[in-house]
């Protein structure tokens, strides 16, 4: 029986080669859009994590500290907020000269004005700009603390960018949803309209709707596949072009890449109960 339904779904292939051709083209160029847009975002998602890793909370000490006193501070620092580094005023200092680059400028410094300080590698859910704020608040009450840095304006624009991307992607995976649902709509629609009078016969005999669906279900499956491969050829073909000019350049993930090729299957399944359900009322009628 199952091969019967492949077979009705190919014999509609042939009939209706040009409407096949023409809605496998249009799917191939809304899916390509939106794998391009995914690329982009997945690359600059893969940028924005290694830029947010580095995002750090910097302690400055006042210069009566103890040893003792710091180094309970950095268990304390530790235990509520990450991984903790400690840099020695001479050290901040050798740090400062090589950011410099030309020790003469630095001559005339007669002592080492930079105070110690502590690097916090904060843990992924402090991450945000509201927690390293309330972080940021909260070690500036430590009794050894004389300042606090994390770079506010920064971080913020780092996420209003993440947040830019989020929704971005969402605007654009919703358009190519409507579009590809339309597209597929439509060209059921015109491939049972098409065979109006052999449905209509098989109706009279007893078929049911679900044995009339299940060719044109195979054939929107199978154009939404044909279409979903060309578009992960182009895209892949992109990447190469553009991996060869810039390096850092990463595909979609494998979860990626089958997510997007399981969503525009599922869209055509979608779009051709719905054409489905409409066309075969009104050929019935």
């Amino acid at each position: 029986m199952h091969w019967f339904y492949v077979r009705e779904a190919m014999r509609t292939f042939r009939q209706h080669g040009g409407l096949t051709i023409n809605a496998v083209l249009a799917l191939t160029a809304a899916l390509t859009f939106a794998g391009l847009f995914l690329l982009l975002a997945h690359n600059a998602q893969t940028a924005l994590r290694l830029i947010g890793d580095r995002r750090e909370m910097v302690v400055y000490l006042k210069d009566e500290v103890t040893e003792a006193q710091r180094d309970e501070l950095i268990g304390r620092l530790t235990d509520l907020y990450g991984s903790v580094k400690y840099v020695s005023k001479d050290d901040a200092w050798k740090e400062f000269t090589q950011e410099v680059g030309d020790p003469q400028l630095l001559e005339s410094v007669d002592q080492n004005p930079l105070p110690s300080s502590l690097r916090v590698r904060l843990r992924p859910e402090l991450l945000t700009a509201a927690a390293m704020s309330a972080a940021a608040r909260e070690v500036s009450e430590f009794p050894e603390v004389e300042d606090v840095r994390y770079g506010a304006e920064w971080v913020r624009r780092l996420d209003e960018l993440n947040l830019g991307l989020a929704r971005g992607a969402l605007a654009v995976g919703l358009a190519v949803a409507l579009a590809l649902v339309l597209v597929v709509y439509n060209t059921i629609r015109l491939s049972v309209l098409a065979r109006r009078q052999p449905i209509e016969i098989m109706s009279r005999l007893g078929a049911t709707d679900a044995f009339v669906a299940q060719p044109f279900v195979i054939e929107a499956m199978f154009e939404a596949l044909v279409a979903v491969a060309l578009a992960l050829g182009l895209l892949f073909a992109s990447y190469r072009a553009v991996s060869s000019q810039l390096e850092g350049v990463v595909f979609l993930p494998w979860s990626w890449t089958l997510g997007f090729v399981g969503a525009a299957l599922a869209l055509a399944w979608v779009a051709a109960m719905m054409a489905l359900a409409r066309v075969l009322r009104a050929v019935r009628s």
